[in-house]
């Protein structure tokens, strides 16, 4: 009996220029003639790009840089091609040309060239970059598939995490804050904290200010997003505006526009462009702007909850949000939805098992349980005293760790090799000063 040949599939191609004669007549020649090639799109308008990336998602974009506003614009918007590890080839003119390091930054660009270019080394160039990447996904995939039949959790690239809560009082703040400091301290994770609640709980954990905030991205998108930066032990941290103000005129504006350059949305989206493996959205409780902004912009969420019977509650109002009522404007998948079991002690009135189980009853599907961290009175007293409570208690330490494991495996652990959290000395930070 004959073994039929293995052929790989073909790569789809989307072709996007400003102009339609040289987009139909010279781009598209070289791509309709090889048969390796699969054309899903193409854009002659940048509202036309904008709109059939996010539709489309093809393995490959070559692209004409002028078709776009701004560099800014176009980087932003290329990055959310890291959510299906597609890849770009760009073409600039020569007025242009200066720009080249900047674009050739993005984390799925694989060429830049300068005008005039032979479209069919083009082809040549972008069909390289597609096949490399395929490749580095399948060297990827038997590990990735390990990891997935123990904990499906494996997502290449960045993540950007939403921490949820429909209900207040979870320790939903503390879990984020832990992982961030877990994540860039102790692993070496390019690491952002986004804080959005009102007040930003953070500032005050981790002795930092309420100033600069997101509303420096607000009044000057792209530019003034490294201005609305902190770090602690650098860790890059982003607050919301503790004005009441200016948070309430920053979730209007947005609800109006979530596309635009100055919305929430935006804000988060940005965080793509500046090659961060780890981006952590502190989400308020609740529906809000300031909430499903962060989730529009996120691939991975983490429900944090307690073992209540409220909290069951809350938590599958959460799955319903995410799985049903967001599903047509974003949709994240379901083996990147997990919950965090917190606050768990012998007197909590539902064990993690009987939460699972009844929460799984309730909507037919739960999430795995990521963690399951004890009640710590412990962190409080940390927290008071605005030292970060990962370093201080170390039962939290050590659920973080066994959390970065699941989201980051085999990640780098700190500079002497070790988890961080086996010993006190380790839990301890040195005495810096922050002003």
């Amino acid at each position: 009996m004959d073994t039929p040949a293995v052929t790989n599939p073909k790569v789809t191609v989307m072709l996007a220029g400003s102009g339609n004669e040289e987009v139909f007549r010279q781009m598209q020649a070289p791509f309709l003639a090889d048969p390796r090639f699969s054309i899903s799109s193409i854009a002659t308008q940048w509202a036309i790009f904008e709109q059939n990336l996010s539709q489309m998602r093809p393995a490959l974009v070559v692209l004409q840089v002028d078709i776009a506003p701004g560099p800014d614009a176009l980087i932003q918007r290329l990055a959310e091609m890291q959510v299906w590890q597609g890849v770009a080839i760009l073409v600039l003119p020569q007025a242009l040309r200066d720009l080249r390091a900047t674009y050739e930054k993005s984390s799925v660009v694989r060429g830049v060239y300068i005008a005039p270019v032979n479209w069919g080394e083009i082809a040549q160039a972008g069909f390289a970059a597609a096949m490399n990447e395929r490749a580095r996904l399948a060297a990827a995939a038997p590990l990735q598939q390990a990891y997935l039949s123990r904990t499906a959790t494996a997502i290449l690239g960045t993540r950007v995490i939403a921490f949820l809560s429909a209900t207040g009082g979870t320790g939903r703040s503390t879990i984020a804050e832990s992982l961030a400091y877990e994540l860039k301290l102790r692993r070496s994770v390019n690491t952002l904290l986004m804080s959005f609640d009102l007040p930003p709980t953070v500032v005050s954990h981790f002795r930092l200010r309420y100033v600069p905030n997101s509303m420096e991205f607000f009044a000057r998108p792209g530019d003034g997003f490294a201005a609305s930066i902190q770090s602690r032990e650098g860790l890059d941290v982003i607050v919301a505006p503790e004005n009441s103000v200016d948070y309430q005129k920053a979730a209007v504006f947005s609800t109006s526009d979530r596309s635009d350059p100055a919305s929430i949305y935006s804000l988060v989206m940005t965080s793509w462009t500046r090659n961060y493996a780890a981006v952590l959205l502190d989400l308020p409780a609740g529906e809000q702007p300031w909430s499903l902004q962060g989730i529009s912009a996120a691939n991975t969420a983490i429900i944090v909850s307690r073992c209540t019977l409220a909290d069951m509650t809350a938590a599958r109002h959460s799955m319903v949000l995410l799985l049903e009522r967001l599903i047509g404007e974003h949709r994240i998948p379901r083996e990147a939805i997990f919950l965090v079991l917190n606050q768990v002690n012998e007197r909590s009135p539902i064990s993690p098992r009987e939460f699972h189980d009844e929460l799984s009853n309730a909507y037919g599907w739960a999430p795995p349980v990521a963690v399951v961290i004890p009640y710590l009175p412990a962190i409080c007293q940390a927290q008071d005293n605005q030292v970060p409570a990962v370093t201080r208690v170390e039962a939290l330490a050590k659920a973080m760790h066994n959390l970065a494991e699941a989201l980051y495996p085999g990640s780098t652990l700190g500079k002497d090799g070790n988890n961080g959290y086996h010993s006190k000395s380790r839990l301890r930070i040195p005495a810096i000063r922050f002003s």
